[in-house]
């Protein structure tokens, strides 16, 4: 392949990199707020037949702001991120970093057992399994004569 192919290519390749950057920021949760101020972390979910598994990119957050709630079918992640304070700014070039505090309420797809959910938050990344509640056996129904 000659040079200016291969630059092509590579430059094709950073383009698809940087448009699935901004499409994944501009998911419709992210734009519009709808329950809370500040900023939102990005979240993968993936679900699996006895588990719901959440990941969310919280890069910087110190971990004891950190506070994930299961109420319902719902899960609240929230805390906060801040960056150390510089002593002698005089100009900004780029401000991209969120910062502050943040909140992010996921609808869960499956009711869960409150009790076995556990949460692990290493290098950025927060991860919370949660058990999905199980029906053991039959249920039997009783029926009742109506008037």
């Amino acid at each position: 392949m000659d040079p200016f192919s291969k630059k092509l290519l590579e430059e094709l390749e950073q383009m698809q990199q940087h448009t699935g950057r901004i499409l994944r920021s501009m998911s419709l949760s992210r734009m519009i707020p709808m329950e809370t101020e500040g900023w939102q972390p990005a979240v993968d979910i993936y679900e699996s037949e006895n588990h719901i598994y959440i990941y969310a990119e919280l890069a910087g957050v110190v971990g004891d702001t950190l506070r994930v709630t299961v109420e319902g079918q719902q899960l609240r992640i929230s805390g906060m991120r801040q960056l150390p304070p510089h002593q002698s700014i005089a100009c900004i070039h780029q401000l991209e970093i969120e910062l502050g505090e943040f909140q992010r309420i996921l609808p869960l797809s499956s009711v869960v057992e409150v009790e076995g959910v556990e949460s692990t938050y290493t290098n950025g990344i927060l991860m919370v399994t949660l058990p999905k509640r199980t029906r053991k056996g039959k249920v039997k129904i009783r029926i009742t004569p109506g008037e």
